[in-house]
């Protein structure tokens, strides 16, 4: 029974395919698949238009907030040069700030809902919080998806593997198989020729049998060893498929993730639930801060002429000193406001040379791909025009 199950399970179709087995030859179907692939350069060039397309607006992205990060340490400087009366000037509105602030955060303590840090960041958000939300959770809905893409196109990609090995597994036994069989074949064989001989009986018919027998089977595993060629090849064109759109997805999710891990360093939060906790917190003080600042003092007059102090004296965005007025009146506060900014300005170097480095890669590969292929020029130049993309071929 064990040697029939073997035989039985040797001539089993692998579940490979989703469509029922059609079997055509192995020649017959690389050569269709040849032809189904005709378009593949088409789409490979497709996906590296789509590559580059994507870093360059990564970059012009990137290349605003960096241009902001650097206008603020221009500000810095500009500051630091002013002529001491102005710094003094300067200061002493600050301090005015400072001291109200402080007053209005022994106040709030009372009920401490969330940190002076945390309500001077929101208080300095507030007109563009909507569009930071609307940001945040875009790339954390496109994380979780992203992570399942993942998920999954690993799991086709295993099972793809596993197939192939226990194709593979089969073959080696069909060929342990017919190896033996074909021995023990050729040895009855001879056994029935010299009994044949020595007892001069006429064995011609159990021989030719035999050999009918070896003719049948060796007919029937040439088919069955082709199909499973057919498969494997078939596993093998899947896996090479499944492994182009896990590289493509995986290019998505490092870009993804280096802009929410840079959002939430900016915003010092873990999450979108976090900032919109702190907006909610905010949106309470806030209230009480109005409440107190009637009878504690004018802030909003003191920021005013703060603004215009700065602004007069050639400072881009005056507005952010006022929710960062302790930094002008202390160096190391100043310090510490460089050295986030330099932690941001670093940040978004590095994800500008990965996106240019994914750019000059798909214009390079573009470019392989038109001398090993030059018949495709003119389609390729078709192509690439849907994505204004030139390339230079030489």
């Amino acid at each position: 029974m064990g040697l029939l199950n073997t035989v039985k399970d040797l001539f089993t179709k692998a579940e490979v395919t989703e469509e029922a087995f059609e079997y055509e030859s192995i020649d017959n179907f690389l050569v269709q698949q040849k032809e189904e692939n005709g378009n593949g350069a088409k789409d490979d060039v497709a996906y590296k238009c789509d590559q580059i397309i994507d870093a360059t607006y990564q970059m012009e992205e990137l290349r605003v907030e960096y241009d902001m990060v650097t206008s603020y340490f221009q500000d810095i400087q500009t500051i630091e040069e002013l002529p001491q009366n102005i710094q003094g000037e300067i200061a002493d509105i600050a301090g005015k700030i400072a001291l109200l602030e402080n007053e209005t955060s022994e106040f709030l303590h009372a009920d401490d809902r969330i940190s002076d840090a945390n309500f001077r960041m929101i208080q300095g958000l507030e007109k563009d919080l909507r569009e930071v939300f609307g940001k945040l959770k875009e790339l954390e809905d496109m994380d979780l998806k992203i992570k399942r893409d993942l998920k999954h196109l690993e799991a086709e990609r295993n099972s793809l593997e596993y197939t192939q090995f226990s194709i593979g597994e089969k073959q080696r036994k069909l060929r342990t198989f017919i190896s033996g069989f074909g021995a023990l074949s050729i040895l009855s064989v001879l056994i029935l020729a010299l009994i044949g001989v020595f007892t001069n009986t006429s064995l011609i018919l159990p021989i030719l049998l035999i050999l009918l027998v070896i003719a049948g089977l060796a007919a029937m595993t040439v088919v069955v060893y082709k199909r499973l060629s057919y498969e494997f090849k078939l596993c093998e064109i899947k896996e090479n498929r499944a492994i182009n759109l896990e590289n493509k997805v995986k290019i998505k999710y490092v870009n993804n993730t280096s802009t929410l891990e840079y959002l939430y360093g900016k915003y010092n939060i873990k999450n979108l639930r976090e900032l919109e906790y702190l907006y909610d917190q905010y949106l309470i003080m806030v209230d009480e801060v109005r409440k107190y600042q009637r009878t504690a003092g004018d802030l909003h007059k003191h920021c005013e002429q703060l603004t215009k102090l700065l602004f007069s004296h050639g400072i881009k965005d005056p507005d952010i000193w006022t929710k960062q007025s302790r930094a002008l009146i202390d160096k190391r506060e100043m310090v510490e406001v460089k050295h986030s900014l330099n932690v941001r300005r670093q940040k978004l170097r590095e994800q500008i040379t990965y996106n240019e480095e994914l750019r000059l890669n798909g214009l390079k590969d573009i470019q392989k791909m038109l001398k090993i292929k030059p018949e495709l020029r003119e389609q390729v130049k078709k192509e690439l025009e849907v994505y204004h993309v030139y390339v230079d071929e030489e």
